[in-house]
């Protein structure tokens, strides 16, 4: 009896988990509600990914970040995450600037961190990294969006378990982030562990950059840094 509730804990919580990843960001639920877009590959992934595991074909032990965001990619076919996964078919490739757009591929493999910076341009955006966890797994995030038609933004994060070679949806600073300023954004690193979420506000001129540290296994609420713009 005690193995059955166990069983039914376990869905519940994975039932949660989901639930909780399903929820967009309050500032683009028009691009999940809008039949326009339901064909978007960003659109069916922010309504899909929080309850589909991914395989990781030969993932092994310790899959290098081209490796996860491919697998990802293979599942949700995100047409700028296949733009930056054709760069790095290249062993060799590490950046490309482009200085019209001020903008910039990057798959920095020994930093485990992918990017496509559109440099503010209309153009979608993505970035992908990696962390090493104290048992073994790894946690794998990628953010991806686009600024008009429509405008929209996710962010999922994976638990890499090694033994099925399988990322499974996680729950992550995104779902508890209760902001107060209409303007924010979701920060990856490419150096360091902390995964970060900046406010703007307007009417101050100030932005608070809200710091969520690795503790080995997810991110936790550490502390907020404020500043001030200069006049």
């Amino acid at each position: 009896m005690k193995k059955v509730f166990l069983i039914l804990m376990g869905v519940a919580l994975f039932t949660l988990q989901a639930n909780a990843q399903m929820k967009p960001d309050k500032r683009y639920t028009p691009a999940y509600t809008y039949d326009t877009y339901e064909d978007m590959g960003m659109v069916k992934c922010g309504k899909g990914w929080a309850t589909r595991p991914i395989k990781v074909k030969g993932g092994g032990k310790a899959p290098d970040i081209v490796k996860l965001t491919k697998a990802f990619n293979d599942v949700w076919k995100i047409y700028v995450v296949s733009g930056i996964l054709k760069q790095a078919k290249n062993p060799k490739f590490t950046s490309q600037k482009y200085p019209e757009y001020d903008s910039e591929d990057i798959v920095d493999r020994p930093n485990g961190y992918m990017c496509v910076d559109s440099g503010g341009t209309d153009s979608d955006y993505m970035e992908s990294c990696v962390w090493r966890c104290d048992n073994g797994h790894r946690l794998f995030a990628i953010l991806m969006g686009g600024p008009t038609d429509p405008e929209i933004e996710l962010v999922c994060f994976y638990d890499y378990d090694p033994a099925t070679e399988t990322m499974t949806p996680v729950v992550s600073p995104v779902d508890t982030f209760k902001p107060k300023a209409e303007y924010y954004n979701y920060n990856l690193p490419r150096k360091g562990k902390d995964f970060i979420i900046t406010e703007h506000f307007i009417d101050t001129d100030e932005t608070v950059d809200h710091i969520y540290t690795f503790d080995g296994q997810k991110h936790v609420y550490a502390y907020d840094r404020v500043t001030k713009e200069k006049e």
